[in-house]
């Protein structure tokens, strides 16, 4: 990995195709309430594919909008054994699926694949599930499914350039509940070092707003989202003018920086944070909020394998939009083969950097000798 570009380490997301899923597959997906969290399974069902397993994650606390009972109709005719596993995400404290994640690791261990749809998952239910799932020996199937439609539209944001910034509206979901974390997604290195957030705005600028207040760091980083498809490219413009209200009441007590990346290569995603960190890793304490989409979001989960000395954290919201996306469309997957070896070279990466350093220090010091002994 260290002798080639980061990009032809990680496999490719590509147009999903049914004959690649093995028959003996468990599946994870998520009871949601976007359209596009039953795209996957309305496909197998097409082409009755069947699961060896299937498991349902539910949300907590629960709303009443998240399509539980259309989930489990749909998943118990494609598991062999007509029966649905559930476990539950608490979003406002994800600590507690430290034990299912256990629990999943017996279910997931009968079986050399294991399909999992993040089309409906939340951020950080992504970064704690993989996480959690870095030392299952079989292949893992990501499953992406784009929305038809993402909210807001063009006409919603129209007169944002004319409101005041007391009166700039926010987008998606409404106010900050709390910062979340997990045991193993925290870190205690670099304590007391100055604080570096990196961040990916949103719709909803009371997301930063709410870590720059919590956290009070030193330096920000906000990677703003290019979205894939030109007609959904306004969006890159709207959210930086939505979040423009960040610089009025932070700077220059925080400095500020800007990086753009693709909402859709999540690989693109990890050159960037890469590229980021390079600069601090040494002198500061690095902070990542995978608030942006999640694909991005998949990119941060192996930056924090890369890296496990940064720490992550999540602005959990209060409520969610009636309207978040619409309908469905493509559907994508990445094949990742043995995923805890691919996982433990990824941590062998941030090793030879380590042992780069440590030959960085030894010349150092041997120069330094040299020179007190003259």
């Amino acid at each position: 990995m260290n002798e080639s570009p980061i990009s032809d380490f990680f496999p490719k997301i590509e147009p999903f195709d049914i004959s690649i899923i093995p028959k003996d597959s468990i599946f994870i997906g998520t009871a949601g309430f976007e359209d596009r969290c039953f795209a996957f399974l309305k496909e197998c069902s097409k082409n009755d594919l069947k699961f060896h397993k299937v498991v349902g994650i539910k949300y907590e606390p629960f709303d009443e909008k998240n399509k539980v009972d259309e989930f489990e109709k749909i998943a118990i005719k494609l598991s062999n054994k007509n029966k649905l596993e559930w476990v539950s995400y608490n979003r406002h404290n994800p600590e507690e699926f430290s034990k299912h994640i256990e629990k999943l690791k017996k279910l997931i261990s009968i079986t050399d694949n294991t399909v999992i749809d993040i089309s409906g998952m939340s951020k950080f239910l992504i970064v704690t599930l993989l996480y959690g799932l870095r030392d299952y020996p079989g292949n893992i199937y990501i499953i992406y499914c784009e929305a038809k439609i993402y909210f807001p539209k063009p006409e919603d944001c129209a007169s944002i350039k004319e409101k005041s910034p007391e009166e700039t509206p926010s987008f998606l979901t409404t106010n900050v509940y709390k910062i979340v974390t997990t045991t193993e997604l925290s870190s205690i290195s670099m304590q007391g070092y100055p604080l570096l957030i990196i961040a990916f705005p949103t719709f909803n600028y009371k997301e930063m707003y709410a870590l720059l207040n919590e956290i009070t760091p030193q330096y920000l980083v906000k990677i703003d989202g290019i979205p894939r498809e030109k007609h959904n490219q306004w969006r890159l413009g709207a959210i930086r003018l939505i979040n423009g209200k960040i610089y009025r009441d932070f700077v220059p007590k925080i400095r500020i920086d800007e990086k753009e990346s693709s909402t859709f290569d999540y690989i693109q995603t990890i050159e960037v944070l890469n590229d980021i960190y390079v600069d601090y890793k040494y002198t500061h304490k690095c902070i990542i909020a995978p608030t942006g989409s999640k694909l991005q979001t998949l990119g941060v989960l192996f930056f924090k394998q890369i890296y496990p000395e940064i720490q992550l954290v999540y602005p959990v919201t209060a409520t969610f939009s009636k309207e978040y996306t619409q309908g469905y469309k493509d559907i994508w997957y990445i094949e990742f083969k043995n995923f805890s070896e691919f996982m433990k070279k990824l941590g062998n990466f941030r090793k030879i950097g380590l042992k780069q350093l440590e030959n960085v220090l030894r010349e150092q010091d041997e120069i330094y000798c040299g020179n007190t002994e003259n």
